[in-house]
């Protein structure tokens, strides 16, 4: 806005103004302000290198607590794993105590048998021996003398008598070494109960000693994040006190400037009273005018994506939820068979479903072709990758065991509000959850058709 000339008449009683202010020390510049007596609060350099160095220190605390709990992490696995191995123990050496139980419960019952077996042929020959010779007409030596009809037949009937004899001290004799081996047996099965006793005993200790050394990490580890805790805290009110100095040395400076400013702009009015009217009413005029606005630039997306394509993909995994986990499971064209694998995946041949890649595959199946392995996909789906504050609904999200693409070990689709769309683990079912309840070792995001 252009100004106008001011009119002789007005101009001398301006000047009389400014000549009678300025006698008085009582002029007031628009926008000066009056000036202020006492001082806002000035920290010292000192005071505010002190705050960021404990701010500093308890940063490095954060970050050192963070690697130890991240190490707890992975010790406690690797104790898992052997507290697992140390039941399977438990359980492989029970088995086998319950069978040499059972074998040896078996050659005791068959110790016993042939006991009775050699109890009968005992007796049995003793009542042949006392027949044969108490038993008179019937055996008697002197009977078969009297009787015989000829040497011969005497010879005979002797030699029956042997027979009869010797093949019933066999028999014994072969009963007795039965009784023997089946008793060694027995030993011997006894000596494994006693043995498979001592491996199930010292495989159960394995199991107390794995199960405390657990408890002991779980409880390291407890004491960690709270010591995390609290060491958080400590660096939060750090943080608030170095920005409160802060603010006090720039309100400090800001009211430096103004008193400066003040004093300049009443030197200015003093001098020349008539600048001093052309500078309120400039001060006027851009008081009038708005400042300019601060709307941030949209988020960029690139290629072929859009809103609608990002919320299909979502509806579409959608029709899933609640469906099981299947390890190698599902494509572009819906739910498969999954594949039997190890750590917890031994049946997932046996279920339709999908796994958290083959999911995407099927979501974002209608717009393009992606390879059934998460780390790929965070590059082939897209080259925008949005920041969490910037996801929209059918963004992928990653998660990497080392912080590379090469460890990204798990996608998810974000849905909005803070969610995701997600096929976790073998055992579980599609699943709407919390993006920061996901896991660990988050990565980035990728929006496809990007």
């Amino acid at each position: 806005m252009q100004l106008r000339p001011i009119p002789i008449r007005r101009w001398r009683a301006v000047s009389a103004l400014a000549a009678a202010l300025t006698a008085g020390s009582l002029l007031v510049v628009p926008g000066a302000g009056p000036a202020q007596a006492d001082p806002p609060p000035n920290p010292t350099d000192g005071q505010i290198q002190q705050a960021q160095n404990q701010k500093t220190a308890l940063a490095s605390q954060i970050g050192a607590l963070n690697a130890q709990i991240a190490t707890m992490q992975a010790q406690l696995a690797q104790l898992q794993a052997k507290q697992e191995l140390a039941e399977q123990k438990v359980a492989y050496s029970l088995q086998l105590l319950q069978q040499a139980r059972q074998d040896a419960a078996t050659a005791r019952t068959q110790v016993q048998a042939a006991q009775q077996q050699v109890r009968s042929a005992q007796q049995e020959f003793v009542a042949y021996a006392q027949a044969a010779y108490m038993g008179g007409q019937i055996g008697g030596m002197t009977g078969s003398l009297l009787t015989a009809p000829d040497p011969n037949a005497l010879l005979q009937q002797g030699a029956l008598t042997q027979y009869q004899a010797s093949h019933q001290i066999g028999a014994i004799d072969n009963l007795q070494r039965a009784n023997v081996a089946k008793s060694n047996a027995d030993a011997t099965a006894q000596r494994a109960v006693i043995a498979q006793k001592q491996a199930a005993d010292a495989a159960a200790q394995a199991k107390k000693d794995a199960d405390a050394a657990v408890l002991a990490a779980r409880q390291q580890q407890q004491q960690l994040q709270d010591t995390m805790a609290s060491t958080q805290t400590q660096l939060d009110a750090a943080s608030v006190q170095l920005a409160t100095l802060n603010g006090q040395r720039q309100a400090f400076l800001a009211w430096q400037a103004e008193q400066a400013r003040i004093a300049a702009a009443r030197a200015a009015a003093a001098a020349a009273a008539r600048a001093a009217a052309e500078a309120a009413a400039r001060a006027r005029q851009q008081q009038g005018v708005a400042p300019a606005g601060n709307g941030s630039a949209p988020i960029p997306s690139g290629g072929s994506w859009s809103a609608d394509k990002g919320q299909n993909a979502v509806n579409r995994a959608r029709q899933y939820l609640g469906w099981m986990y299947a390890w190698a499971g599902g494509n572009a064209g819906g739910p498969t068979y999954g594949v039997c694998a190890g750590d917890g995946a031994y049946n997932d041949c046996n279920i339709v479903g999908f796994d958290c890649s083959g999911l995407v595959m099927y979501a974002w199946g209608p717009y393009i072709s992606l390879a059934h392995y998460a780390a790929t996909q965070y590059t082939q789906a897209g080259s925008y990758h949005p920041s969490v504050g910037n996801l929209q609904p059918g963004d992928l999200v990653f998660w990497s065991s080392d912080g590379t693409i090469g460890g990204i070990h798990h996608v998810a689709i974000y849905v909005g509000n803070g969610n995701v769309i997600q096929a976790p683990q073998s055992g579980s079912v599609i699943q709407i959850t919390p993006l920061n309840q996901v896991s660990w070792g988050y990565f980035g995001a990728t929006r496809p058709l990007t």
